[in-house]
């Protein structure tokens, strides 16, 4: 199944799960071949492809590194080059840490993700979205 945003449960399980520990996030991204912003966005006929549209949400993102309120590390950003066991679509994958599930909502509240937001909507056609836990954590 596609999707671009969780349903009202998962993140109804993903807000009240009692794990308060680290979280790492894996992002499996499929993008559109040309980015669709709103006709009233200063982007909107720029060209741009979902790719390029895209890397402008993480270039929001990257502005939270070091936040200690947030606290997001990317640990990995790259292109899915092929599939070695099983079969998919992916584009790119990114590996993202936060100290804990706290600061992942955090971030999603803050007005400057929002502003990034725009981009992810614009570029990405659908992606998967996985929270994983570290070892020990």
């Amino acid at each position: 199944m596609t999707a671009k945003q969780p349903t009202p449960d998962q993140l109804r399980t993903f807000a009240t799960d009692a794990h308060d520990g680290p979280i790492v996030m894996i992002n499996l991204l499929k993008f559109r071949d040309k980015a669709e912003y709103p006709a009233d966005a200063p982007e909107h006929g720029d060209g741009a492809t979902g790719q390029e549209a895209y890397a402008r949400y993480g270039a929001g993102l990257a502005t939270f590194t070091g936040e200690p309120q947030i606290g997001l590390k990317i640990l990995y950003a790259g292109p899915a080059a092929r599939f070695v066991i099983g079969e998919g679509d992916w584009d790119q994958v990114a590996v993202v840490f936060y100290p804990s599930r706290a600061h992942f909502v955090t971030m999603t509240q803050d007005p400057r993700y929002h502003e990034a937001h725009r981009h992810r909507d614009a570029g990405l056609d659908h992606q998967h979205l996985i929270e994983t836990r570290p070892m020990g954590g």
